[in-house]
């Protein structure tokens, strides 16, 4: 049984009375709001909001770059270097063209490059074009493949072809 008290020695405080014992009430109401708290964190069932894939309104998104990031530039002739495309992680709106070192491309030199894509959406494809070049996934496949490609001197761009504003362009010299 729980019965508040005032005890006249004690200033007028209020104690709890469980049984033979008495608490006072300050540090049992502590205790009695932490618990809360951590009842309601351990049993909480909420999850975050889920957020469908939003369309971007610029050019080619890249995960984790800025801006002001320096831009990719590779040497040509022989087997230059190697691209990674990549498209549709988890059905997201973002189609990305990186270096060997992760950096965005935006500049290369002319010469054979090898570029492996990982096209991970039913609802995205990854094409590549520009001088000499028509590369592409399909939709709705899921795949990873390599393309040996020869870039000449120009413009060239990566895209979804279902989503326009998913895009990407570098130039080679």
């Amino acid at each position: 049984m729980i019965r508040l008290c005032k005890d006249a020695a004690a200033s007028q405080r209020l104690f709890i009375r469980v049984g033979d014992r008495s608490v006072s009430s300050r540090p049992a109401v502590i205790v009695a709001v932490a618990l809360l708290f951590l009842v309601a964190a351990c049993g909480s069932n909420s999850t975050p909001p889920a957020s469908g894939p939003v369309p971007s309104s610029g050019s080619a998104s890249t995960s984790g770059s800025s801006p002001s990031s320096s831009s990719s530039s590779s040497s040509g002739g022989g087997n230059a270097g190697v691209l990674t495309g990549t498209v549709g992680e988890g059905d997201a709106y973002v189609i990305t063209l990186t270096d060997s070192t992760g950096a965005p491309v935006t500049s290369l030199k002319a010469g054979s490059y090898t570029v492996k894509v990982k096209d991970a959406s039913k609802i995205h494809n990854f094409h590549l074009t520009g001088a000499g070049v028509d590369q592409k996934t399909t939709v709705p496949d899921i795949t990873e493949v390599t393309w040996t490609v020869s870039l000449q001197a120009g413009s060239y761009t990566f895209k979804c072809d279902p989503h326009p504003k998913m895009t990407g362009t570098f130039t080679v010299t």
